[in-house]
This record gives structure tokens, sequence and C-alpha cells, in this order.
């Protein structure tokens, strides 16, 4: 919960959100641009290398 909270309040101060899917042992991050007709930009990409470090942070494992 803790990394939801970090990429929550991340995502607020950059004013760009992923929809996070919260499930049992697994959390699961989409990011896409709605303004660029939900195709992928530079701030998708600078997005999720910040949650890539957050979750990383908290000692989460990547899934394959």
């Amino acid at each position: 919960m803790a990394a939801i909270v970090s990429i929550a309040d991340r995502s607020r101060r950059i004013q760009h959100h992923a929809d996070l899917d919260l499930r049992m042992d697994r959390l699961r991050a989409s990011i896409t641009t709605h303004d660029a007709g939900f195709k992928l930009t530079a701030a998708d990409f600078d997005l999720a290398q910040r949650i890539g470090t957050m979750v990383t942070a908290h000692q989460a494992l990547p899934l394959d």
C-alpha cells in the first residue's frame, strides 16, 4: 500500500496519472496520455520510470 501512496502523491505533483489495478499480490500500472488520443508520450515514459524507481524503493518485485 505504501507504494500506491507514493505513486499517487508523485502523480498528483506532476499532474500525470497512471491507472492502478491492485490485486491480492500484484499492482499493475497502465499509463497513456488521454489528451494525446490514448497514445504514449514522453510524459508516460517519464512516469513509468518514476514508478519503477518507487516500487524498487519499496522492495517490490517486477512481473515478467
